[in-house]
């Protein structure tokens, strides 16, 4: 697309409207603080639990979809109806105080809206910003924003919650008028055909038409790998604190909170960091990650568990925006939708995978607690980290050739 006809300021409303749309992709923020009330509302617990963890599920065939028909249709049609499905759901989500309606509500509104959403916003910055440069550093922002919109919604939620927990979802009337700035701001993105030669496509890092996913399997990879152990600590930290006995429920929001702190930040200097190290760049991330698991394994403290989560939010948060600026460079330009979509479907199956291999380590290793079984996820990270590092040594040894 090109943006030279679009002014200064119509870009930067464009950029606000998709990065405040990442309260799609942080919907579940919002159900964290009154987890605990739906439980005792509801005795189907089977349901209760679909509730908070099935969405991610359930997202991950639109996520493919949606990258699918943002290569094939209208960017912004794609979008406006995926964010007006999230509106319409979450807004109403509990407009009966009853287990299905709410759970079908969920489904739609954190589940299919943000496969939607998440692949044509991401596919929308692509074809703004064809530089790869720029487009890191924009991916970088949206990021940012999502860290810290999900902060904003949960403690809103939270705070709504005080007086009754079904007033938690009143956290998600800021959709209408994200919903209404998509609407207005967002240009027309109609799908176009583009002809690169396979001498060009090469010439700009990509692989070719006939083999588009080489350079994207060994992303896909490591976002498997790393993200189903990093979803551990987002998810199991609260778990972990009990286990070792450091602290109670408000230091595991603590450590949450620490996380999300620094990968808000880590985010906003992630332009800078992925202009120098390009293909590298998620080298330290691996090596932070993989280390932090082994530390908070062999050296459990209050001091650890805090600088420690505070460094992998940190560095997952530029692994994060790593993968899904690099999926669009590695491929074609009329496949980056499909690749941005494909992607976002391995980490919703990791996100849903991190609590099974918890439980299945523990079963294996027959140990007690979580944290014997982190020095595995930590082993693993870094075995990642070796892997990216050998594909870069062939990738030179092929250049120099």
């Amino acid at each position: 697309m090109n943006t030279r006809k679009l002014s200064k300021a119509r870009m930067i409303l464009i950029l606000l409207a998709l990065f405040l749309s990442t309260s799609c992709t942080m919907g579940d923020m919002v159900i964290v603080p009154i987890a605990g009330n739906l439980y005792d509302v509801f005795p189907q617990v089977g349901l209760v639990n679909a509730i908070i963890s099935a969405p991610a599920l359930i997202g991950v065939p639109f996520c493919l979809l949606g990258g699918y028909l943002s290569d094939k249709m209208n960017k912004k049609i794609l979008m406006v109806i995926g964010f007006a499905l999230y509106t319409v759901t979450s807004v109403f989500g509990c407009a009966f105080e009853n287990v299905y309606f709410i759970l079908v509500c969920r489904l739609i509104a954190t589940g299919v809206a943000w496969g939607l959403t998440s692949s044509a916003a991401l596919g929308i910055i692509a074809e703004l910003y064809e530089d790869e440069g720029k487009r890191g550093t924009v991916n970088g922002w949206y990021n940012a924003v999502m860290a810290a919109l999900g902060s904003v919604l949960s403690l809103v939620a939270g705070y709504l919650a005080v007086s009754a927990w079904q007033n938690a979802f009143r956290a998600y009337w800021i959709n209408i008028p994200i919903l209404i700035l998509l609407v207005v701001f967002l240009p027309s993105m109609p799908a176009e055909k583009k002809e690169a030669s396979a001498a060009e496509e090469v010439k700009k890092g990509r692989t070719t038409q006939a083999g588009w996913m080489k350079g994207l399997i060994p992303i896909l990879i490591q976002v498997l790998l790393v993200a189903s152990s990093y979803y551990v600590i987002t998810y199991m930290i609260s778990v972990y604190v009990i286990d070792t006995g450091i602290g109670n429920e408000a230091f595991s929001g603590t450590l949450s909170s620490a996380g999300t702190i620094c990968s808000f930040l880590a985010n906003l200097a992630f332009g800078l960091i992925y202009s120098k190290l390009k293909k590298a760049t998620a080298i330290p991330s691996f090596i932070a990650i993989g280390a932090g698991f082994l530390l908070m394994a062999f050296f459990p403290s209050r001091a650890v568990a805090l600088v420690v989560c505070a460094l992998m939010g940190g560095f997952w948060g530029i692994f994060y925006s790593f993968f899904f600026t690099e999926c669009s460079v590695v491929v074609p330009e009329e496949k980056q939708g499909t690749a941005i979509g494909i992607t976002s479907a391995v980490n919703g199956i990791a996100m849903f995978l991190c609590t099974y291999l918890v439980t299945g380590l523990k079963s294996v290793m027959k140990a007690e607690s979580v944290t014997a079984v982190f020095p595995v996820f930590g082993i693993v990270v870094l075995g990642v980290c070796v892997y990216v590092v050998l594909l870069l040594m062939r990738g030179k040894k092929r250049e120099a050739a």
